[in-house]
C-alpha cells in the first residue's frame, strides 16, 4: 500500500568507484577504531589508572590485550555461529532463487520418473 502510494526513485547507473571507495572506507573503519581504542587506553592508564593502581603501563597494556582476546574468543565460539545463521536463514527466506530451485527439483523428480517409466516398458 505504502510502495503504491509513495513511489521510490528509480535508481542510476554510478559504475563501481563510489562504491568501490565506500566499501574501503567501511573496511579501514576498523583500523580506525583500533587505533583511536589504543589511545583512549593510553590515554586512561596516564590520567586515571595509574593514580589508582601503580602498575606498568606494559603491564595494563597486556591485561587489556588479554581481555580483548577472550572477547573475540567468545565473539568466535558463540556469538558468530549465530550470526552467520541468522543471515543465512534470512537471505534464504528472501530469496528469489529459492523458488527456481524448488522449481527445478520438481522438474528433475518428474524427469526421473519418466525415465524409470520408460526403463520398465523397454
Amino acid at each position: 500500500m505504502i510502495g503504491k502510494i509513495i513511489k521510490p526513485p528509480k535508481q542510476r547507473e554510478t559504475g563501481t568507484v563510489i562504491g568501490g571507495i565506500l566499501t574501503l572506507l567501511q573496511r579501514c573503519q576498523f583500523y580506525f577504531s583500533l587505533l583511536n581504542f589504543l589511545m583512549m587506553l593510553a590515554t586512561f592508564y596516564y590520567t586515571t589508572m595509574r593514580h589508582f593502581i601503580p602498575i606498568p603501563f606494559i603491564l595494563f597494556l597486556l591485561a587489556m590485550s588479554a581481555l580483548l582476546l577472550f572477547v573475540m574468543i567468545v565473539e568466535y565460539v558463540w556469538l558468530y555461529p549465530s550470526f552467520v545463521a541468522f543471515q543465512v536463514t534470512q537471505a534464504y527466506k528472501r530469496n528469489p532463487l529459492v523458488k527456481d530451485v524448488e522449481e527445478l527439483k520438481k522438474e528433475i523428480k518428474e524427469i526421473r520418473k519418466m525415465i524409470e517409466e520408460r526403463g520398465r516398458v523397454g
